[in-house]
């Protein structure tokens, strides 16, 4: 059975029916001046554009952001802009601004705003895959509206705190919070997370062993699905029946399972499309419709892996086998087994190395003890050594000294060289590292020293002469002006270029320390550059400082800034952005810079990391940070990074 869960808490009403309202507010802000109004209608406008148009809801949060008077204000615009990022999938970005005003509310003491936060927090832990945090996070804030008497809010934390103990294979925990989650929904009328909770607690039951009630679920959601027309819910519900009822009834699992696939290709639902392709194709397979059964196969081979696709290339070559297509049947059984066999070698591989390691456990920790018993060996004839030397020649004791300290080096010499082979590989790598981020800095300082060259020689040298050309050209205008009007004229156009020339090379020459900007501070720097790159009218670069005071090392804010200037270069070249925010903060001692575009964003795992972006690491890697990076195709890419103050 496909695993289900459901995130029951950042769930978005309907609010298809406010176009009027939100024609009021526009007009409403045109017509309003004051920033702290201006700031509540982005924000409102802001939260009614949730459901319609999420990249404009996004930009009317992103404006409500920029008035920081207001504590309060700027708590609410952190928790939309976080629910936006939630629903277009960055999760990172998303926990960034929750945090954000999770802080805000604490200054507020507002405990019930708190709590209500962590149940968005624990949301995230779930989809991140951090079960014991999210039953930790959501248990506090459960505890806090028992207190309050908050059955809904509370409820809202049952639900995921069981989705939670389900991943981690919990059911009978998971089945008694969802029992608990249900029965609050159902007391209070709220249909839309009974629908939520119904198919999670099936499911839960399934994976106990209890398939009568989990079907009774199942078929009490499916109801609830139809009244309310949740057709995404009726094709998970579809889905897990079919599942159910596979090898017990496949007349009835084909029925739901056609259901199912049915609504997720009007959804254009792609996830766990492939589960139901297979299992009706497996259906189809056992009524002998093997053609109908190869092209179900063949969908669901597109988008799995591993003992699943082995499986599935098993049940192609017996749908082949099925029509007499032995060639096509050969080839099948042949791609089973090679990747079979693939898989058994790895598994294989992993199996050795577990012994491998535990064969040279076993082997050191005997070693350990046949050097403590050498040692003891060495003692003994220390002390014996040390007896003879009493009686003996002084000469003969220092010899013999000399003789146990050459034996007694011998025996360790290996121990010694297989430790500084060790040592000097881990300097040797340290180093590699070292000298790659001295050459990057050295790149950087070296076009620096071009540049300053370069226009030193523009100003002092070219500078001077066409300056001297231009009075010798004035000169011998105001000698043939009365004379030659057409001759004026010329020299009237060489005036002119020489007057162009020579400004252009002042200009160049004034904008030398462009690198320098760094020694009036980060922030100052960063915004001068914004400002001037800005001045191009191509692209709008903010620079936005919420609570930023203290300062870091020269060295440390030059990497912070050259990181900075690598980033809008990539969004200048690649992102197509027309607005670029640039974010400082603090947060638990820690420097937070976030750099956020409205460009056209990539896929982190098909995209290959520029070489900018790995200069960029290895900054960060240099001075203790750290860098996250979150963008999906369509929605824009944001960068933060972390730097310990």
């Amino acid at each position: 059975m496909k695993k289900l869960f459901f995130i029951i808490v950042l769930v978005s009403t309907s609010i298809y029916a406010q176009s009027p309202k939100i024609d009021s507010l526009l007009t409403q802000l045109k017509n309003t001046e004051e920033a702290y109004e201006v700031a509540k209608i982005n924000l409102t406008l802001a939260q009614l554009f949730e459901k319609i148009d999420l990249k404009k809801g996004k930009e009317f949060a992103n404006k409500a952001f920029v008035y920081k008077k207001n504590d309060s204000l700027l708590a609410v615009t952190n928790t939309q802009i976080a629910r936006f990022y939630f629903f277009s999938g960055s999760l990172d970005s998303a926990s960034f601004h929750f945090k954000q005003a999770k802080n805000l509310l604490k200054i507020l003491n507002d405990e019930n705003g708190v709590a209500s936060l962590n149940i968005s927090l624990g949301a995230i832990q779930l989809r991140q895959g951090n079960y014991n945090k999210t039953i930790k996070t959501l248990t506090e804030s459960a505890v806090y509206f028992e207190k309050q008497k908050d059955v809904v809010n509370a409820a809202k934390c049952y639900s995921n705190i069981a989705s939670a103990f389900a991943e981690l294979e919990n059911y009978p925990k998971a089945i008694d919070y969802s029992e608990k989650a249900l029965k609050a929904f159902s007391e209070n009328k709220l249909t839309q997370y009974q629908l939520i909770t119904l198919p999670n607690l099936a499911t839960q039951y399934y994976k106990n062993g209890d398939t009568i009630k989990a079907i009774n679920y199942y078929n009490e959601a499916e109801k609830l699905g139809i009244k309310l027309d949740n057709k995404r819910s009726l094709s998970m519900t579809y889905n897990n029946l079919g599942d159910i009822y596979l090898k017990k009834n496949p007349s009835l699992a084909k029925d739901y399972l056609e259901k199912a696939i049915n609504l997720k290709n009007e959804l254009n639902l792609k996830s766990g499309i492939e589960f139901t392709q297979s299992n009706l194709g497996y259906i189809h397979l056992q009524n002998k419709e093997y053609n109908t059964a190869i092209s179900y196969f063949k969908q669901a081979a597109l988008k799995v892996k591993g003992k699943q696709l082995v499986h599935l290339y098993n049940n192609i070559k017996e749908s082949y086998k099925g029509i007499g297509n032995m060639t096509e049947a050969l080839l099948y059984s042949e791609k089973s087994k090679k990747l079979n066999d693939s898989i058994l070698d790895s598994e294989n591989q992993n199996n050795l190395n577990n012994i491998l390691t535990k064969y040279e456990t076993e082997a050191k920790e005997k070693e350990i003890l046949e050097l403590k018993t050498e040692n003891l060996q060495v003692d003994f004839k220390r002390k014996q050594n040390r007896n003879l030397l009493i009686a003996t020649l002084f000469i003969l004791g220092v010899s013999l000294i000399i003789v146990y300290m050459l034996l007694k080096i011998a025996k360790r010499k290996k121990t010694i060289t297989q430790q500084n082979l060790i040592i000097k590989d881990q300097q040797f790598n340290q180093l590699l590292k070292t000298q790659e981020l001295n050459a990057i800095d050295a790149i950087i300082e070296t076009q620096e020293k071009e540049r300053t060259r370069i226009a030193n020689d523009l100003h002092d040298n070219l500078g001077s002469k066409i300056a001297t050309l231009k009075l010798y050209i004035e000169d011998f205008k105001s000698t043939f002006k009365k004379s030659e009007t057409k001759k004026s004229t010329l020299l009237d156009k060489i005036g002119s270029i020489t007057d162009d020339t020579y400004n252009e090379v002042r200009k160049i020459a004034h904008n030398k320390n462009f690198g320098n900007l760094i020694e009036k501070g980060l922030i100052f720097s960063t915004k001068n550059v914004a400002q001037q790159i800005s001045n191009s009218n191509k692209i709008s670069i903010k620079v936005i400082n919420i609570d930023v005071k203290r300062t870091l090392e020269n060295n440390i804010e030059i990497q912070i800034f050259r990181s900075i200037q690598e980033l809008l270069t990539n969004c200048i070249k690649h992102s197509k952005a027309s607005e670029v925010i640039i974010q400082f903060s603090e947060h638990e001692n820690e420097l937070n810079v976030m750099v956020e575009d409205n460009g056209i964003g990539f896929q982190k795992n098909k995209t290959k990391l520029g070489h900018g972006l790995t200069n960029i690491e290895k900054r960060m890697e240099r001075i203790k940070g750290d860098i996250s990076i979150d963008s999906t195709e369509g929605n824009g890419t944001t960068i933060i990074l972390n730097i310990p103050l």
